[in-house]
């Protein structure tokens, strides 16, 4: 799976925005702003985002875009998947129909084991484990989370 732009600048929107979770909503021009992210581009974004249930709009002076949920509520498989149609390694994974040797070949199954792991990672992580991460170290480092997971077990 290569992560595309959009859900790189929704990870990165998002974050944002959940940062602020409480708060009055975020502006799409300080997320714009911040980010450097195109606004055009990034209404777009925020638009599949809000489409997909987990944020939502306010408009007028005040407006902005706040969680939908809390954020130890939205994991990052949910951020990505509403964000990327196409998540799986290979085509085959979701429809076997796509090959004729789906059911004969021999990779079919590590690609579905390594799709289904893929999906288990993503969404072992919540916003909110990022967001704490952050506030502890000054950045967001997934492998700092894996790091303290490993300590705990």
């Amino acid at each position: 799976m290569k992560v595309n732009t959009k859900v790189r600048y929704g990870l990165r929107a998002i974050l944002q925005i959940a940062e602020e979770y409480g708060k009055d909503p975020v502006p799409i021009s300080a997320i714009s702003q911040s980010q450097e992210i195109s606004g055009k581009y990034l209404e777009q974004v925020v638009g599949t985002l809000r489409k997909s249930g987990l944020i939502n709009s306010r408009k007028g002076v005040r407006g902005g875009y706040s969680l939908a949920r809390e954020p130890q509520d939205i994991n990052l498989w949910e951020i990505i998947t509403a964000l990327d149609s196409h998540t799986t390694l290979v085509d085959c994974v979701e429809n076997a129909n796509v090959c004729d040797r789906s059911n004969d070949c021999l990779t079919r199954s590590i690609w579905t084991l390594l799709s289904t792991r893929m999906q288990e990672f993503w969404s072992s992580f919540k916003l909110s484990d990022l967001l704490e991460t952050m506030h502890a170290t000054g950045d967001v480092n997934l492998q700092k989370l894996v790091d303290l997971e490993c300590e705990a077990d």
